[in-house]
């Protein structure tokens, strides 16, 4: 796989833990910075989608394929702004080759 996809790929930071509360979401825990954070149902599916094998708009086509309710306008927003939020604090990471 070249290099430049690679680099585009969504990778969940290994050290992170998710405790899924109940069905309307989970909770995420960075142990390299001690943050949390509290995800619904759409962060879940994001998060988990976030595997090394898929880019941005392969994730974004999965929620709109899975979630009928997801205002169809907004939906590549808001999931680059939970993407971008999510790097910047350690908790999705670069795939390693």
């Amino acid at each position: 796989m070249p290099n430049e996809k690679i680099k585009n790929l969504l990778v969940r930071n290994p050290d992170v833990v998710l405790r899924e509360e109940d069905p309307d979401g989970a909770l995420l825990f960075n142990p390299d910075t001690n943050q949390i954070r509290v995800i619904n149902t759409t962060g879940l599916f994001i998060w988990k989608h976030c595997d090394g094998k898929k880019d941005l708009p392969a994730i974004i086509s999965a929620l709109k394929k899975t979630f009928d309710s997801v205002p169809e306008a907004e939906v590549e927003g808001q999931v680059k702004t939970f993407v971008d939020d999510m790097r910047s604090n350690g908790f999705l990471g670069i795939p390693r080759k």
